[in-house]
């Protein structure tokens, strides 16, 4: 898939990859890399942008966004993820951020609350908590990028979403 403009959907299609995780898999594993179970979760709101070039983009906000069946509805419609606060959760650490699709990035990371009393102890562990994201979030864009070479993906994609063929 490609834009009028020839930039590509990677960091849209890796969204509403996370997305149809979250709504499918209570966890995920990367033991593979040595990052053990981690569980991902779409929160709070989703922005959803035409892919026609229409300029309609709305942005859904819930408790539950991978319940409501309006966000696949939109989905159906050739509305993509735009952006979308993303929860993960590993072992003890959880981190909560926005991931914008275009240009694809992360931005206002809430990193896990630490029990450190020294302050260079602290940021010690801050730093090793932002390390172990930045390792997580490239293990899930690898295995995004691995199961969408996969012959049953877009077939799978689409039950997700309720399309028929």
């Amino acid at each position: 898939m490609t834009k009028e403009n020839g930039i590509g959907y990677l960091g849209s299609e890796f969204l509403l990859w996370l997305f149809w995780k979250s709504a499918t898999d209570e966890t995920m594993s990367l033991n593979n890399l040595g990052l053990g179970e981690i569980s991902v979760f779409i929160e709070d709101s989703i922005t959803l942008a035409s892919v026609t070039g229409d300029g309609y983009c709305e942005t859904i906000k819930s408790q539950e966004i991978t319940a409501l069946p309006s966000v696949r509805e939109s989905i159906k419609k050739g509305r993509l993820p735009e952006a979308a606060k993303v929860r993960i959760a590993s072992k003890e650490l959880e981190w909560s951020f926005q991931v914008k699709a275009m240009p694809f990035k992360i931005s206002s990371v809430k990193l896990p609350i630490t029990g450190e009393k020294s302050e260079d102890e602290m940021i010690s562990v801050r730093l090793l908590a932002m390390t172990k994201l930045e390792l997580i979030m490239k293990a899930l864009f690898n295995t995004f990028l691995l199961e969408r070479e996969t012959p049953d993906f877009t077939s799978d994609l689409k039950d997700f979403l309720g399309i028929s063929d």
